[in-house]
């Protein structure tokens, strides 16, 4: 008969690590909390980039549907709650284990938690500015705003040009991504245009299809001697 208890289940392997000594415990525990905080400032990317884009579907509509981005948005929202609250766990099974282990590493700690500060801290300014603005967009500073922000006229007069854009290198796909241009996670493709200061760089399939996905969603690299003419 096998009990699903940790207690008493020798195979099993409890979720804060209870089983192990103080020290491997330690280093579990701050493995963990470290995975979550990755995976929540990729969160976060991804909700930025998605964020530029709702503000181009709502000025541009024939561009894309901003309220289904707007789904994708609340989605990522709560992935990032959740994360947030998983963080709060196992940090506190941290302090736990810390406080029974000689002063040493505490500064890890720390800064972890300051990690999870600023994200938190960041993410409700974010909140409130896009609640406080009439049109759903928001900027967090003046300054970034003439840098990040990406009005409709940019990918109108890109698309209008008759003859297509040399490429100028080659990227690939870090995160599934569908917009102007539609690309898998892994996907290789060309790129015509740099990143402007807007977040977004221009990227070509073949002739017929090609389109602006976030900076941040690709790993770009440019052909030298392309760059240099």
């Amino acid at each position: 008969m096998t009990m699903q208890c940790f207690g008493f289940h020798q195979g099993a392997t409890p979720e804060d690590f209870s089983n192990l000594p103080p020290e491997q415990r330690r280093k579990k525990l701050q493995q963990k909390v470290d995975e979550l905080n990755k995976d929540i400032q990729k969160e976060i990317d991804q909700r930025d980039a998605l964020t530029k884009m709702k503000d181009v579907y709502t000025k541009n509509p024939q561009m894309g549907d901003a309220a289904s981005v707007g789904q994708k948005l609340a989605e990522i929202g709560h992935n990032i709650e959740k994360l947030r609250f998983e963080v709060q766990k196992f940090e506190g099974w941290l302090a736990e284990v810390e406080g029974r282990l000689p002063v040493r590493n505490d500064n890890s700690r720390r800064q972890s938690g300051l990690y999870e500060t600023q994200n938190t801290t960041t993410a409700n300014n974010c909140a409130q500015d896009r609640e406080s603005s009439p049109d759903g967009s928001y900027t967090e500073d003046q300054s970034q705003e003439t840098e990040v922000k990406v009005t409709p006229t940019e990918f109108d007069d890109d698309f209008d040009d008759e003859e297509p854009l040399p490429t100028i290198g080659t990227c690939k796909a870090l995160y599934p991504f569908s917009g102007t241009i539609s690309v898998a996670e892994g996907e290789v493709l060309n790129v015509i245009e740099e990143d402007k200061g807007d977040g977004w760089t221009r990227i070509r399939r073949n002739e017929d299809e090609e389109g602006y996905v976030p900076t941040s969603y690709i790993e770009v690299y440019l052909d030298r001697n392309a760059k240099d003419s």
